[in-house]
């Protein structure tokens, strides 16, 4: 694991905990839905007709969104990573990788939650960052929307500086160095989960899980219970399950038995996640934008 990767997945872990207290195309040219490859909690797109694994291509831009919709401005996280790898690596390769990282309708302990999918970056074969340029760009319709500068090689990230929701029609601009001049990366925001149950406040075992859904390719809820102290201090992640976008789920038994062993009190916080791989403008981009309630 190189250094920077290390430094990708210590902040994030840090705003799971900090932050949570408080279509596509190819070569450059608009694809359609129909394009679209539906995997569970992943969209493929711009492969217009081919086979993942016959599309041979060294570069990943990893584009990460975090903002909690109550809490706008002020928990607005962008990761941006620009990686290089092998000659020989293919599109398959990307899809087989992150397909691996969440399974759906399943429920884990934080700390065995993969932190590489939450930066989006792969680090089973340690590729290197390299620089695309001094800054990247988030564009509106209406022109440059927000700037990430560069820190270390190949890493933009901001935390908790978004001025707000991701502006519909947005997209990724990357000028260019090591990495490839990218023109336009569309990055979209699903609606936050409107729940109907349960209220809010502590869970309990009789707990019902319900929302209204919307659905789409690449498109999960996330269900993640926040352990607090009597004096409402955030104590942990016990649980976080990653769900079909149906409007319920039912707590398999493990989680059940950890809701009722639960000492402290349990709040349920619901996310609605997009996950897509496109290949566009000659680069693959993985994207991963996260709503939570």
């Amino acid at each position: 694991m190189n250094l920077r990767t290390k430094l990708s997945r210590t902040t994030f872990a840090a705003i799971g905990s900090v932050m949570l207290l408080a279509s596509c195309s190819s070569d450059g040219e608009s694809g359609t839905e129909s394009d679209l490859l539906s995997l569970p909690l992943l969209a493929v797109g711009g492969l217009a007709g081919r086979d993942a694994a016959d599309i041979v291509n060294p570069w990943l831009a990893s584009i990460v969104i975090f903002r909690q919709d109550s809490v706008t401005p002020g928990t607005g996280f962008a990761s941006i990573n620009t990686l290089q790898y092998g000659e020989s690596n293919n599109v398959q390769n990307h899809i087989d990788w992150y397909s691996a990282q969440t399974t759906v309708d399943t429920c884990v302990n934080s700390d065995e939650m993969n932190m590489d999918d939450m930066t989006g970056t792969d680090d089973s074969n340690s590729p290197p960052f390299v620089s695309a340029g001094e800054s990247v760009t988030i564009n509106a319709s209406n022109g440059t929307w927000f700037t990430l500068n560069e820190g270390d090689t190949g890493n933009y990230q901001v935390l908790n500086e978004l001025p707000a929701a991701i502006p519909v029609g947005a997209s990724v601009s990357i000028p260019g160095e090591v990495f490839p001049s990218v023109g336009a990366i569309p990055i979209t925001e699903a609606p936050p989960v409107e729940r109907i149950a349960p209220a809010f406040g502590p869970v309990s075992e009789d707990s019902e899980y319900l929302w209204q859904p919307v659905g789409g390719p690449g498109v999960f809820i996330e269900l993640s219970f926040f352990e607090r102290d009597n004096t409402g201090a955030f104590l942990g992640l016990p649980i976080v399950c990653f769900v079909e976008d149906d409007g319920e789920f039912e707590l398999p038994e493990d989680a059940l038995l950890t809701v009722s062993n639960t000492t402290n009190n349990l709040e349920l916080y619901y996310s609605r996640d997009i996950r897509r791989i496109d290949v566009i403008e000659g680069v693959v981009a993985y994207t991963r934008v996260s709503v939570r309630e």
